[in-house]
């Protein structure tokens, strides 16, 4: 792990991180233009592998809580500068952490919306239990979660990184109930993944 955060801060540090696109995702656009129709307050967010803090902003923006967490520091750095910037420094809060540590945001209330952008699928599956423990805990009844995953492949690495909806609904089924899934295909790369809303249950199985 320890490896694989330096091997980002170096990317965000080279300028090499297209995933850093400053463009909120559309999904998550309409997921948040859908709540306020349905008359859905804001409430507390938390933005899992937030980068540089573009979606993060975005929801403050509309009059969330945010908690914003990656684990390279320097993109975190990024985050509170472009919050000051854009005005809502006071509704975000930005930290450097590990989603996967066992201490991961021990302390932190519960939330209403859960946002993953890439950072489930890179995880190994010792990490992936760990983070769906710390997804249920942190996650409010009726929570939604929002996901977007690659497709299983090998990463740059080597390594095998991806996850399909199957492992998704096994890894997460006890807490949370899948709503939509929609397949597609990565904008700058031609590697198959999906969007995943997901609900939180009313009780844990």
């Amino acid at each position: 792990m320890i490896r694989r955060r330096l091997r980002f801060v170096w990317r965000y540090l080279r300028g090499d991180a297209p995933w850093d696109s400053g463009i909120v995702p559309p999904e998550i656009v309409a997921w948040a233009e859908a709540a306020e129709r349905a008359g859905q307050p804001p409430g507390r967010a938390l933005d899992l592998g937030c980068g540089t803090g573009t979606t993060s902003i975005y929801l403050a923006g509309r009059g969330w809580q945010v908690v914003g967490v990656d684990f390279a520091p320097n993109a975190i750095w990024r985050a509170r500068r472009k919050a000051r910037r854009a005005g809502v420094s006071g509704r975000t809060t930005f930290l450097s952490a590990d989603v996967a540590h066992p201490d991961f945001l021990r302390d932190a209330e519960p939330f209403d919306l859960l946002i993953d952008v890439g950072c489930l699928h890179g995880l190994t599956p010792e990490q992936r239990q760990r983070y769906a423990a710390h997804l249920a805990r942190l996650s409010k009844p009726g929570a939604t979660y929002l996901l977007y995953a690659f497709m299983p492949r090998l990463g740059r690495d080597g390594r095998p990184m991806g996850i399909d909806r199957s492992e998704v609904e096994t890894l997460l089924g006890a807490a949370f109930a899948l709503i939509a899934y929609v397949p597609g295909q990565e904008v700058t790369t031609p590697v198959p993944s999906a969007w995943y809303t997901l609900r939180r249950r009313d009780w844990l199985s």
